[in-house]
């Protein structure tokens, strides 16, 4: 992996979304979309639910992407440019050629449509077709059985849980759950994503 590899900006395009830099700019629209609680419930840090608090959120996440050790971006639907969730790069491992993939989430009216999965295989195809990445990670709480199931939809291999590994703000103990994709298991990964969204989508359940 390149010393400039990771750094913005960075714009993704797909068929049902573009993932654009994240800026303070999307502050308002992203906290409209997030109002739902379920939508933030497991992420590791959740906004507060004012504006106030989601800048205050997009600020911590913009200064660690100038220290080099995350990517983010803003989730738009391509058809109308509107901001519908976020996610990053994030753990950027220089030396060892790895990368995470998390801090994911889109607004409830977009779940189980094809954003997350097209989302998901953009970054994976930047980091590993682009960037030159060995090893994409992704995790989740054990308590997510919704994104578990998402993430090995993708193909991901699931790896092992770290038992109460992250304390959260509520004082209770996460367990994690992670997943990997290897280098040599990125082809036939990427032709079958590509197949699955090549499929028509008429806006209903994504299969």
């Amino acid at each position: 992996m390149r010393p400039g590899s990771f750094r913005p900006p960075v714009s993704l395009e797909g068929r049902y979304v573009r993932l654009v830099p994240l800026e303070q700019a999307h502050a308002t629209a992203l906290r409209e979309v997030g109002q739902d609680e379920e939508v933030m419930r497991y992420l590791l840090h959740a906004p507060g639910p004012s504006v106030a608090e989601m800048a205050s959120f997009i600020g911590s996440i913009l200064d660690q992407q100038v220290q080099g050790t995350d990517l983010a971006f803003t989730i738009l639907q391509t058809r109308d440019s509107r901001p519908v969730g976020m996610t990053r790069f994030l753990h950027i491992d220089r030396p060892d050629d790895a990368v995470e993939i998390g801090g994911t989430w889109l607004g409830r009216s977009w779940w189980r449509t094809p954003f997350n999965t097209e989302s998901k295989l953009l970054m994976m195809r930047h980091a590993f077709d682009v960037e030159g990445v060995h090893r994409v990670c992704l995790q989740t709480d054990l308590r997510n059985e919704r994104s578990q199931r998402a993430i090995e939809r993708l193909g991901a291999v699931r790896e092992a849980v770290l038992r109460e590994d992250k304390l959260l703000p509520n004082g209770y103990w996460r367990s994690s759950v992670f997943y990997s994709i290897l280098r040599g298991e990125w082809p036939n990964l990427r032709a079958s994503l590509e197949e699955k969204l090549a499929r028509p989508w008429n806006g209903a359940e994504e299969r």
